[in-house]
């Protein structure tokens, strides 16, 4: 009995170290920002006139318009559709992103042509470390 007692103890305390040292990698960045566009949707008319568009480059210029579109909304950028942009920052905050990795995301969209997604994650986790610090130096000294 004693012998089981250890056991559990010492495995919940593994499960819970693991748990606490979660952390989204590049890639589940990445997936994560596919994942909330699939499940919010566009919050636009540009999807309507992808579906209608045979040309490949103007399909491809409304796709990009739209992942632009999506990650405006995970900022909370000026403009942005509300019900869409709090569907994004659900969706995000639900896999792992920080305030700072959401607000870095629209940035990061936006340098990475003309493949968006080559290193999206990357620039996500390297801007958002740099937004919190920018957060952090403009504070008052007296917070």
């Amino acid at each position: 009995m004693k012998r089981l007692a250890v056991a559990l103890i010492s495995t919940s305390l593994v499960m819970g170290a693991a748990g606490m040292s979660f952390a989204l990698t590049s890639t589940g960045i990445e997936e994560a920002f596919v994942d909330a566009v699939g499940v919010c949707g566009p919050s636009s008319n540009v999807a309507g006139a992808l579906g209608k568009s045979e040309d490949p480059a103007v399909r491809l210029a409304l796709r990009n318009a739209l992942i632009i579109e999506a990650a405006d909304d995970a900022a909370g950028a000026p403009g942005s559709v509300k019900a869409h942009s709090d569907c994004m920052k659900k969706e995000l905050s639900s896999r792992g992103l920080s305030s700072d990795q959401m607000s870095a995301l629209a940035t990061c969209v936006k340098n990475a042509w003309p493949d968006p997604f080559d290193s999206l994650g990357t620039c996500v986790t390297s801007h958002g470390r740099l937004e919190g610090a920018l957060k952090k130096e403009s504070k008052p000294a007296s917070e």
